[in-house]
């Protein structure tokens, strides 16, 4: 297999993508809205066209900003670099798509809209990436969180549908190494240390089971940033997630139902369990309650959800403030076990 990436893709990645060490930083997700926005209105419509300008034309044509004109100007002559350091990523069996390839995953699109990344890296079959439901919680597990996400995983199987997940210790990696002991279909989104990650999973990655993927270079090492944006991206990929367990104002989980509250990437279903005063707080702001008995029940994930789920009018949700600081323990280093 080789990467085939259209002109279109190869523009972003050279004015966006964080392959290619330069001087100059790359166009961040908001600038690079504004040039394809300016592109649109413009005769010129496709970013392939960018490639043949100069920086005046950039400035006077499209009416893009000097600052940003003088940054595109540098990255295009890191074009070489970037040949070669796709060429190595081939080598090593990590491809790449992009918003403008045919096989970047739809729903991210649709959910995330321009919060969505603008290119992925992946090691395994893409198709995978369709039909998913994720399962988050904490890192420290109670046995009887085990058994619900067991159960949960086991009814995520039997409906066919694929896993998503972050892969963290906790929940999230049980429930992975479950859905894949069972023959399931999963995909495991990562936000560091990827080319490491794809030794750890080469057996579900060979199979065809598992498709890793990655929004950042997958040499990356730990990044309180890119691991929020996982997060997100898990979200923005599920068509369901199952929040186990959570604590107000605490931990990543938090943080990111939080937001999905305001941002409605999925709809979120939260375990009925008084033990933890987070979920107590998110079906109070009109979270979907799922019970233990609903799980172990013969009903299908969408009849959950079509009994639980309250439909009401929206009002605005405030929401509880926390520190990023307050959540940097949840993200450790993961211990990394071959599967």
């Amino acid at each position: 297999m080789r990467i085939q990436l259209n002109l279109d893709s190869m523009a972003v990645l050279l004015f966006c993508g964080d392959l290619v060490v330069d001087n100059t930083a790359p166009l961040t997700q908001d600038e690079w809205y504004d040039v394809e926005k300016k592109l649109k209105s413009s005769s010129k419509k496709s970013p392939s066209k960018l490639f043949g300008m100069n920086k005046d034309t950039l400035i006077q044509i499209l009416g893009i900003d000097e600052y940003i004109a003088y940054k595109m100007i540098s990255r295009l002559s890191t074009l070489n670099d970037l040949m070669f350091a796709l060429a190595n990523l081939e080598n090593e069996g990590i491809y790449i798509t992009t918003k403008y390839e045919g096989n970047y995953p739809s729903c991210l699109a649709t959910s995330l809209k321009k919060r969505a990344p603008l290119f992925l890296y992946y090691v395994g079959d893409l198709s995978l990436a369709h039909n998913m439901v994720s399962i988050v919680g904490p890192q420290n597990v109670e046995k009887r969180l085990h058994s619900f996400s067991k159960n949960l995983v086991t009814k995520i199987y039997d409906e066919e549908r694929t896993l998503v997940s972050s892969g963290l210790k906790g929940i999230d990696a049980y429930a992975l190494k479950v859905h894949l002991q069972l023959g399931g279909k999963a995909v495991c989104f990562v936000s560091d240390h990827m080319f490491d990650k794809k030794k750890t999973y080469a057996k579900p990655i060979r199979e065809g089971k598992l498709v890793l993927m990655s929004a950042v270079d997958p040499f990356a090492y730990f990044n309180v940033t890119n691991a929020l944006d996982r997060n997100i991206y898990v979200c923005g990929l599920s068509e369901l997630q199952f929040i186990t367990a959570s604590h107000i104002n605490s931990g990543g989980v938090w943080f990111t139902t939080i937001q999905n509250f305001h941002y409605h990437w999925t709809k979120q279903l939260v375990l009925d369990d008084d033990r933890y005063n987070g979920n107590i707080r998110l079906l109070e702001m009109g979270a979907i309650k799922v019970t233990y008995e609903d799980i172990l029940s013969l009903l299908t994930l969408d009849q959950i959800v079509e009994k639980n789920e309250v439909v009401e009018e929206e009002e605005e949700i405030l929401i509880d403030q926390m520190s990023i600081y307050e959540f940097l323990d949840e993200y450790e280093k993961p211990i990394i076990k071959t599967i």
